[in-house]
């Protein structure tokens, strides 16, 4: 079996697309994705439009994201997002989906065990094992506990945006990195994986790829977003360029500004956060 695992598109369609082209050259048996499919990125619409194509075209195993999850507790119950820097592009991409497309996130599991053929299993999360939003570069303990406790060889997690293969209790820990906007220092292509297996491992290959990235800055400019995620948006701009994470920065600054919880931030702090990291 030879598999493609993806995560963390946040909506970049012309990273799908290229990501798409590739896996079309070097043909697969399936694709694995592990979560958060848009938000935060303009024209959510042409991302979940490929993303059903692709379904058509390959055997698809995907999981449901923190990004998924914030859209369906929106429907839930109004989140009282608006136009604003900390949750303008939510409601941006809120106002972009149908509720076929919620529907669709609905059905999709968190977690699960994946077996392939004959291949060894696959356990898969988008952050960690019962923990959606889990994150192993900022939680220690949490990867040793998952790893220790997890019950196959193999664990897919996605969500930190950050490319790793590494082995821990004779199990490995595959991530890999984000296709949307990777956080690697460097900017300005996609992130993914692809694994071969048979019933006695999995040969497991970490890959970058180039895509249209200033095909898809003017997309943010042509699109309406900017308008709405402000200056958020702007981080996940900058972001895109450098692989630095400038959206975890900004949050971060804002927070230590206002003295408050990010929804509370308001426009004068992030004007604020804007001058001090030159978004």
């Amino acid at each position: 079996m030879r598999v493609a695992v993806i995560s963390d598109i946040h909506g970049n369609y012309k990273a799908l697309e290229a990501f798409l082209s590739y896996i079309e050259e070097h043909s697969v048996d399936a694709i694995i994705g592990l979560g958060d499919y848009v938000t935060d990125s303009p024209y959510p619409q042409r991302t979940l439009s490929m993303i059903y194509e692709m379904e058509k075209k390959y055997p698809c195993y995907l999981l449901r994201g923190n990004r998924e999850e914030y859209l369906l507790d929106n429907r839930r119950q109004d989140q009282g997002w608006h136009i604003c820097s900390p949750n303008g592009a939510l409601y941006y991409t809120y106002r972009n989906v149908t509720q076929a497309d919620l529907d669709w996130m609905e059905a999709m599991p968190s977690e699960g065990v994946l077996q392939l053929k004959d291949c060894l299993a696959l356990t898969m999360c988008h952050g960690a094992p019962g923990v959606i939003r889990g994150n192993f570069q900022f939680d220690e303990p949490l990867r040793e506990q998952s790893m220790e406790q997890l019950q196959t060889r193999y664990l897919l997690g996605g969500h930190t945006h950050h490319q790793e293969l590494n082995c821990l209790f004779g199990k490995t820990y595959l991530n890999p990195g984000s296709l949307g906007m990777p956080i690697d220092e460097q900017g300005r292509h996609a992130q993914f994986a692809l694994m071969e297996g048979n019933s006695q491992s999995w040969e497991i290959e970490l890959l970058t790829i180039d895509y249209d990235v200033e095909g898809f800055l003017r997309d943010f400019r042509e699109s309406g977003i900017e308008e709405y995620g402000l200056y958020l948006t702007k981080a996940v701009e900058k972001t895109l360029v450098t692989g630095h994470n400038y959206f975890y920065y900004s949050v971060c600054e804002a927070c230590k500004i206002s003295r408050k919880a990010l929804p509370d931030t308001s426009e004068e702090v992030w004007r604020q956060v804007a001058e001090r990291l030159e978004l």
